[in-house]
């Protein structure tokens, strides 16, 4: 597209070497926050966090992995964050 559009080669280039760059720092960023996530098979430095949880906080995790975020109002979100902060502090 840039092509048709008249950019000269060596900035069409530059983009390209931009974009590469940045996707590369994307995926690393991807296998770090969620393992297995990053295509590479390594679990990476996040892996070991799961297991700092204590039970009931993965019981949290779990409410809030099956909660339907896109779904909830606000105040349902509230309402959410509340009962597991209850749940919690028992």
């Amino acid at each position: 597209m840039a092509r048709l559009a008249g950019l000269p080669l060596d900035v069409i280039e530059r983009a390209r070497q931009v974009l590469a760059k940045h996707e590369q720092k994307e995926h690393k960023l991807t296998a770090e926050l969620s393992p297995g996530a990053g295509g590479n098979g390594s679990p990476g430095p996040a892996a070991a966090q799961p297991a700092m949880f204590a039970a009931i906080d993965r019981e949290v995790l779990d409410a809030l992995r099956r909660a339907d975020l896109d779904a909830m109002r606000p105040l349902d979100a509230l309402n959410l964050l509340a009962r597991l902060k209850e749940q919690v502090s028992e």
